[in-house]
């Protein structure tokens, strides 16, 4: 009897687990334990908050990463996007974000802050600005490590972004480069 409930136990343990390792509900394919952006030379961790990873429907030549709040009233248009990038030859982090920076007020974008930081074992760089006309503020972090940029971008509408930031803050100072 004790054999029969022994196989018993184990085939209901076979039954719940992934068919191959590192496969399907994994931890290590699970992108809101971090360990699913190793592959990507990074770990990032949403584990902690209501956020989930979503289809991200805007095509781009970036590989790029979107999460959004869990409970759809706070999703609206609060979301947090990961993007990868390379720097060119001879660039460092303040040209590469000046680059960029030249371009948002052609957009309609006002740049409201910029400070220079560190975060995730690099050197960063913090971009706050608005877009009044759309009535969306923006928290940027540029991250960059060798040739690698990460650019984390977080945006909400300006009466909501107080709140959406606190969550985005804590998602982003989870980054670390592996």
């Amino acid at each position: 009897m004790k054999k029969v409930l022994f196989l018993v136990f184990i085939f209901i343990e076979f039954a719940h687990s992934a068919p191959f390792p590192a496969t399907s509900t994994s931890l290590l394919t699970d992108p809101t334990e971090g360990k699913f952006f190793s592959f990507h030379g990074f770990h990032f961790n949403t584990s902690k908050l209501p956020w989930t990873l979503v289809d991200d429907t805007n095509s781009s030549l970036f590989e790029s990463f979107k999460f959004a709040p869990i409970d759809s009233q706070k999703r609206g248009s609060a979301q947090l996007t990961l993007r990868k990038d390379t720097l060119g030859l001879n660039k460092n982090l303040h040209q590469y974000a000046v680059k960029w920076m030249k371009e948002y007020p052609q957009f309609g974008f006002e740049v409201l802050t910029t400070k220079n930081m560190n975060l995730g074992g690099s050197e960063a760089l913090l971009i706050d600005f608005i877009h009044k006309g759309k009535g969306q503020q923006v928290r940027q972090i540029i991250l960059r490590k060798e040739k690698k940029v990460v650019i984390m971008t977080c945006s909400d509408e300006i009466q909501k972004f107080r709140s959406t930031v606190t969550d985005c803050n804590q998602m982003m100072t989870s980054f670390s480069w592996r």
